[in-house]
């Protein structure tokens, strides 16, 4: 028996290797994408231009909801494009006399709604709950109750602000948003009047002004592997822009002399451009390590499969041991799970993995 698996194992990594051959010699003048969707993953060649046109001449069907990414229209690179299908579900939107029925492939109950085309605040609070009432609800799904923050104007030194607070009242409003306000302000409403929907509070500050100032914004730099280069190699495609953010500040004048500010808004007015640089393959993308991943996990950063072993490189839990912040190794980036791995093999060798290590001498 001993003899017939270590045999198995030896025709399984023969072939693999086989198939890794061929795909290099046809993937010389075509990209190479690679898709998980369905709890599979596949490994494929193409002449595709784009994430869209892949995924239909591989013949992956999408359903209202799905979420892909990167996004259907991004670009195919040079070398493996790594690209997610993630399946939608039914859920219920109730938006306090309204509920709308919609489905998505997204879990976080934020981009579940703001896909359904509704507009949510970070002052809301959503909450999930289980759809029990199937037929009154028309879903099986689950239920996303927005409970909406209450929506004030404060009309400030001529200046108009649209707030949304969890507040009660006027004062707790004032203290939350760093609003102080002075003997010699004069408050359109008690400062103990309860908050109510659409309520508008004008405050005329006679020693205060609004000072506004514009900040830039650092472009991100995003970086794509080039196989067919050096590992020392890189070069910068697109420079990308830099953004820029206004900030609107309440200051305190004193005798003349500004004595001190709070920020009273804050928005991003130009977004900035992302810098795009091209690099050769590092350690982590050499073929053992590609060969390695595919052999624990089937290169899928996400596998969830076995309950103690997860991720690309299936870590339990004990050796991954919350890296990065991240409980569940499957969880982290791709870039966090290369970061471990690269760090237990530097301090272990390739024993941590006894079977699918041998790519890596």
């Amino acid at each position: 028996m001993v003899l017939a698996f270590l045999f198995i194992l030896t025709s399984i990594a023969w072939s693999h290797d086989q198939i890794n051959t061929k795909f290099v010699a046809l993937a010389d003048s075509q990209n190479l994408v690679s898709v998980y969707y369905d709890g599979q993953n596949k490994t494929v060649a193409t002449s595709a231009s784009t994430v869209g046109e892949a995924l239909s001449k591989m013949g992956v069907s999408l359903q209202k909801g799905d979420v892909v990414e990167p996004a259907l229209e991004q670009p195919l690179t040079v070398g493996v494009t790594n690209v997610n299908v993630y399946r939608s579900f039914s859920y219920v939107v109730e938006d306090g006399n309204k509920q709308i029925n919609t489905t998505s492939g997204y879990r976080s109950p934020r981009k579940v709604i703001e896909q359904a085309g509704i507009t949510i605040y970070p002052e809301d609070n959503i909450v999930a709950e289980r759809v029990d009432e199937f037929v009154q609800n028309a879903s099986v799904g689950q239920k996303l109750v927005i409970d909406r923050a209450t929506p004030v104007t404060v009309v400030l030194a001529g200046q108009v602000f649209e707030f949304r607070t969890r507040s009660k009242t006027v004062a707790e409003l004032f203290a939350e948003k760093q609003l102080s306000v002075q003997p010699q302000d004069i408050v359109s409403t008690s400062l103990t009047e309860p908050l109510q929907p659409n309520m508008r509070i004008v405050v005329n500050r006679l020693t205060q002004q609004i000072v506004t100032e514009e900040i830039g914004i650092a472009p991100s730099v995003v970086q794509t592997v080039d196989y067919n280069k050096s590992s020392d190699y890189r070069e910068v495609k697109d420079p990308g822009s830099a953004g820029k953010r206004v900030i609107k500040y309440l200051a305190t004048i004193q005798d003349g002399v500004e004595q001190s500010r709070v920020v009273l808004e804050e928005k991003v007015v130009v977004e900035p451009q992302p810098t795009v640089v091209v690099i050769g393959p590092t350690l982590l993308d050499s073929s053992g390590w590609a060969k390695l991943r595919f052999c624990e996990s089937g290169g899928n950063y996400t596998n969830k499969n076995n309950p103690l072993y997860r991720g690309a490189y299936q870590f339990d839990y004990g050796t991954w041991n919350n890296f990065g912040g991240y409980k569940d190794p499957a969880d982290a980036p791709p870039a966090v799970q290369d970061a471990k791995a690269l760090q237990t093999y530097k301090a272990r060798g390739a024993s941590p993995w006894p079977v699918c290590g041998r790519f890596l001498n």
